[in-house]
């Protein structure tokens, strides 16, 4: 949720991100990882670490890497179904970074599907930043 394309710092901007994931590792029921791009506000590499629990809750780290830096973020989260597709909901805190996002915060709001047979997940995320 930082833009490699801002030079000024101390004012929050607009966040637009989309983001696809493709399972790396998994562990039992309950831990996943993925890799996959994200395009918008932020292009870059992104990494993520979730954990879910009791089905529906799911918590975790996502990391977004730009030519600039990279961007830390706490996610959490809740599914809104439980099916082969699953839609769920929830909110992204910005947890600092490196290089020009060293000192990033900020807050947004995702919604995505993920498919439950080969956990392959997409994501739309809105926000505002600071670094």
């Amino acid at each position: 949720m930082a833009t490699s394309s801002a030079t000024a710092t101390g004012r929050d901007r607009p966040v637009k991100e989309h983001v696809d994931l493709v399972l790396v590792k998994k562990s039992g029921m309950t831990k996943f990882e993925h890799k996959g791009r994200a395009t918008g506000t932020v292009a870059g590499t992104v990494r993520s670490r979730i954990t879910l629990t009791h089905s529906v809750v799911l918590k975790g780290t996502v990391t977004i890497t730009t030519a600039a830096g990279a961007v830390r973020m706490t996610v959490d989260g809740r599914a809104r179904s439980l099916g082969l597709r699953t839609k769920f909901t929830g909110k992204a805190t910005i947890a600092g970074g490196t290089g020009r996002y060293a000192k990033a915060t900020g807050v947004g709001r995702f919604t995505g599907v993920v498919n439950r047979d080969t956990w392959h997940a997409t994501i739309d995320a809105t926000g505002t930043y600071r670094y």
